[in-house]
């Protein structure tokens, strides 16, 4: 009876372990882990990154063929990736027209250093059943994004991804 009421600390120990090893199997077989996706492909990517209302004086600040550090989801993504085009306008503001129903967009005064940029960036990454993967960071729409140089680090939205054909 006194032999029940012992528990040794070291066995204790050995069969949490045993049990936590079979349940993250379970996991992994079940394709809950993440660690049994089939790569498909390794393409070379384009993804369009949207800063909106970037408030600069240096409308060049971003420069095609230029590297840029990406960052998604706090992950930094090592390489840098190259910008390979960069669109720029004036931030817009939207009001109804005369008649109440067209809508007129003229640049937004009230802040007129502002600017909106669509920049695409370039890289490879791998193909999986889920999608692009680069450096085991998931791509998607919608994909809150830091892009970071020596003269600027801000924040954007991936709004499109796409195969380039090299």
């Amino acid at each position: 009876m006194s032999r029940l009421k012992k528990i040794n600390v070291v066995d204790l120990v050995m069969l949490l372990t045993v049990f936590i090893s079979a349940f993250g199997f379970y996991l992994a077989r079940s394709s809950h882990a993440g660690v049994d996706k089939v790569i498909t492909g390794r393409p070379k990517v384009a993804m369009d990154v949207l800063i909106v209302g970037l408030k600069t004086l240096d409308c060049g600040i971003f420069k095609v063929g230029d590297k840029a550090n990406l960052t998604i989801r706090n992950q930094p993504i090592e390489p840098a990736l190259t910008i390979e085009q960069v669109k720029t306008w004036p931030r817009l503001v939207t009001f109804l027209g005369k008649d109440g129903k067209t809508p007129i967009s003229v640049p937004d005064i009230a802040n007129a250093y502002a600017h909106d940029f669509l920049i695409t960036l370039s890289d490879n990454a791998e193909t999986t059943k889920d999608g692009y993967v680069i450096c085991g960071n998931k791509l998607k729409i919608g994909n809150q994004v830091e892009l970071e140089s020596f003269k600027y680090r801000v924040q954007g939205v991936v709004v499109n991804i796409r195969e380039v054909n090299n």
